[in-house]
């Protein structure tokens, strides 16, 4: 006995979110329906395909394995249908990443890839949340974290090394300590925990002080341009420091932090422009990569 489409849509749903709520509310039924219904398909299929936990579920071997496959064939159904009623080709291609990224790095760039694919559109999306490319929040995401899956495409180690006003190039390198008590230090309202993690790494007094948070990366670095002190994003703000908005007066201190990858929705992954985008990006962010390394060596003592 073949299972119900409309119970490998539940089953799709349950796995994906690894929750029988998130499935359900996704689905819009009750999470009482989902329980009732994922039972029925393993008892269609006469094997568990979920070990239950309190207030969690995991997914046995085989309901992974299985729903895999079954992921696959539905965006398969779904991209057929898109393509029968003439959706797909006038839809954009979805692009996230971080706010910074997305305007300075991919937006001045993308117009070269497009160069060489004319009748696509792409639709970047400048974004501070986690997209959520399986559910078909986006495409293409453009990651930024702690941990790379194995699902994502690696594109770039991420760094930090201190920025600060040009003007005070001088004094930060001469007294870097100082200069971080005496001159506003910027972060971002999430991630104050960077600039005591640079202290640590610095192996600098523990006298760290108050930082001046704002929601908006490259808002705090402008502010830092002015009058104050910031932590530089590696490879993404290089750019900038090139071109002499910021200056980099420590270019020998770069700290590991987190990497940049790439997460690709399984119905476009193997469409031919897509395929040339993620090549495109990853030479993109290598190039990046490279000038970092070129710049910042040629510069330290």
């Amino acid at each position: 006995m073949q299972p119900s489409l409309n119970l490998l849509r539940t089953f799709d749903a349950v796995g994906r979110h690894l929750s029988f709520r998130a499935g359900a509310e996704e689905l819009h039924i009750t999470a009482s329906a989902v329980s009732h219904q994922i039972r029925d398909l393993e008892t269609q299929l006469g094997l568990p395909l979920f070990v239950r936990r309190h207030r969690q579920i995991a997914f046995t071997p085989e309901g992974a394995a299985y729903h895999a496959a079954i992921s696959r064939a539905l965006a398969d159904i779904r991209r057929a249908t898109q393509v029968l009623q003439g959706e797909e080709d006038a839809a954009p291609l979805r692009v996230s990443a971080m706010p910074f990224v997305a305007t300075d790095i991919l937006a001045p760039a993308i117009g070269r890839f497009l160069a060489q694919w004319p009748a696509l559109r792409i639709d970047i999306q400048a974004e501070t949340r986690s997209m959520d490319v399986a559910g078909g929040d986006t495409d293409v995401a453009i990651r930024f974290g702690y941990v790379m899956h194995d699902q994502t495409i690696p594109l770039a180690s991420a760094e930090v090394t201190l920025l600060c006003a040009p003007s005070l190039a001088d004094a930060v390198r001469a007294d870097p300590h100082a200069a971080a008590q005496r001159y506003p230090l910027y972060s971002m309202t999430d991630h104050r925990e960077l600039w005591t993690r640079w202290f640590e790494y610095q192996q600098w007094p523990d006298t760290f002080r108050e930082t001046i948070s704002l929601n908006s990366y490259r808002g705090l670095l402008m502010a830092a341009a002015r009058d104050g002190l910031a932590l530089g994003l590696l490879p993404v703000v290089t750019p900038l420091v090139q071109s002499g908005v910021l200056a980099a007066p420590l270019p020998a201190r770069r700290m590991p932090l987190a990497h940049f990858s790439l997460e690709v929705r399984e119905a476009v992954r193997w469409r031919p422009e897509v395929v040339a985008l993620v090549s495109w990006l990853r030479a993109l962010f290598s190039d990046c990569v490279r000038d970092t390394d070129e710049y910042f060596s040629s510069r330290a003592v």
